[in-house]
């Protein structure tokens, strides 16, 4: 099983969820077209937030990475690589690269899941690991808000916390 500090180490991946472009319900009447065409993005780190608040966690998680989205077989659905640094909630630097998808269930709203190959001292003394990081996205005026879900590592809470990061277009929408 994944320990919440491992997973942690990986919480910022979830770009999942929409990348960079623009969608509003008036440019999306059928809900079915008008996604981006951007495939390069700024990940922008962040803070998280822990289920167990006395546990002296750090918050406040600044960190910079890419997302590159490779592919849209639909309109809805996108597949995306990530790569980041950021400073994790147990005051280590930590890397990651992660694989994932995205479905968009609304005009501005998108969920989907990464596999994360991670490392930081924080975490599994500093072996690097393989985690599943699922996550939620709000797309604003072409920046992408992102939510991840945290596992916890004990039986007695699944969600050990949530994280949060941006996600900024680099690419230019014609």
């Amino acid at each position: 099983m994944f320990s919440t500090r491992r997973l942690l180490a990986i919480a910022a991946i979830a770009g999942l969820a929409g990348l960079c472009g623009p969608t509003t319900a008036a440019e999306q009447p059928d809900g079915d077209s008008g996604q981006s065409e951007s495939n390069l993005g700024l990940n922008i780190f962040g803070f998280s937030l822990h289920t167990d608040r006395s546990a002296g966690y750090n918050e406040v998680n600044p960190g910079i990475g890419l997302r590159y989205v490779f592919a849209r077989p639909t309109p809805r659905w996108a597949f995306f690589g990530d790569t980041s640094i950021y400073y994790d909630s147990e005051r280590q630097w930590a890397k990651y690269v992660a694989l994932g998808a995205y479905y968009r269930f609304a005009a501005s709203w998108m969920a989907g899941a990464a596999v994360a190959y991670g490392q930081s001292r924080s975490y599994h003394e500093g072996t690097p690991f393989f985690a599943p990081v699922p996550g939620v996205a709000f797309e604003y005026r072409r920046i992408v808000f992102n939510a991840v879900v945290l596992p916890s590592e004990t039986a007695r809470s699944k969600i050990a916390g949530l994280a949060f990061f941006a996600t900024i277009p680099l690419d230019r929408r014609d």
